[in-house]
């Protein structure tokens, strides 16, 4: 079990108490708010944590904050709590934290400490969705590049033989059409028959055969 670098003390001083409007900042905040003590574990949390993890804040702060985080975060999510423990401020920090039913949730940090009280004050934004967003939007984004890659290797003059209809490519090796598309883009052939070639091909064939 992971606790942190700094075991608690029974003489951690108190927090203070809430006025009644800091209470309903802190009781309806749409934010992450809480206050978590150098040796690891929240002091104090806002009902919006409950909202977004699922667990409720007596679950959160009976264990050290860092069980909740994404074991690939940890490292991280130590040393950037260790340098805010030394007086730094932690901003835009991200970090994923373990939700009641086994998923993970991206969480966007911004914390300062308090040394003469050991804690930090921070407040955290969920930002799960639009980090989904992102990467769908990073997903178009290659796919319209690979797209446009494919346009520009199509459009230039391409040598086609007159009577066999292949295509010569830059190796001087002759492909059918068809051949030549798949191995420059991703387009792949469904086969079938247009109209004229319905008219003048295939329907006289099947004349033919009728006659026979």
């Amino acid at each position: 079990m992971i606790t942190g670098e700094t075991p608690a003390h029974a003489d951690t001083p108190e927090l203070p108490g809430l006025a009644d409007l800091e209470q309903r900042f802190f009781a309806l905040s749409v934010d992450l708010l809480c206050c978590l003590d150098f040796s690891g574990h929240f002091r104090l949390l806002s009902p919006s944590w409950e909202r977004v993890l699922g667990f409720t804040r007596e679950e959160l702060m009976s264990r050290p904050f860092i069980e909740f985080v994404h074991p690939d975060d940890r490292d991280r999510t130590m040393n950037q709590n260790r340098g805010v423990r030394g007086g730094d401020t932690a901003l835009m920090f991200e970090n994923r934290y373990l939700c009641k039913d086994g998923t993970f949730r991206w969480l966007r940090w911004n914390a300062a400490p308090d040394a003469e009280r050991s804690v930090i004050y921070s407040v955290a934004q969920d930002v799960t969705e639009s980090r989904r967003l992102e990467a769908v939007r990073e997903l178009l984004v290659h796919e319209l590049q690979t797209a446009l890659t494919e346009v520009q290797a199509l459009r230039g003059i391409l040598p086609i033989c007159s009577y066999c209809r292949r295509i010569r490519d830059d190796e001087n090796y002759w492909h059918t059409v068809e051949t030549y598309v798949a191995r420059y883009t991703t387009t792949r052939f469904s086969h079938g028959i247009c109209p004229s070639c319905m008219t003048s091909e295939v329907e006289p064939q099947l004349r033919q055969l009728e006659d026979e």
